[in-house]
């Protein structure tokens, strides 16, 4: 059973494409910028995304807090209220998770 050999030509023309397709996709972004920009639906889904991201976020985080059995769910309560906290008042989302990191870490070390 004879082997096939791979030409020069097909791996450079593989090369080519490839590089071809990569420098399409990255210049894509830019290239349509401006047709997107514009787009109604995008820019709700821009002002709207974030929230409802976050929303099924803690949802999901909060979903299997046990509040019958020690901690109580207290670690991970507290941390979000502080992260609250400090999110109302700063209106600076990185303290809010930063602060509310901290104070999860502490308690989940110092309580448990």
């Amino acid at each position: 059973m004879p082997v096939e050999t791979i030409s020069d030509g097909h791996v450079l023309a593989v090369i080519l494409v490839v590089a071809a397709v990569t420098v399409a996709l990255r210049a894509m972004p830019y290239v349509a910028m401006d047709a997107l920009s514009r787009n109604g639906y995008l820019l709700h889904l821009g002002r709207k995304m974030p929230v409802g991201v976050m929303v099924l976020l803690v949802a999901y985080t909060l979903q299997d807090v046990d509040l019958a059995t020690y901690p109580h769910g207290l670690p991970i309560l507290g941390s979000a209220a502080v992260a609250l906290a400090l999110y109302w008042f700063t209106r600076n989302a990185l303290v809010g998770i930063g602060a509310g990191l901290a104070c999860h870490l502490v308690a989940v070390n110092g309580l448990v």
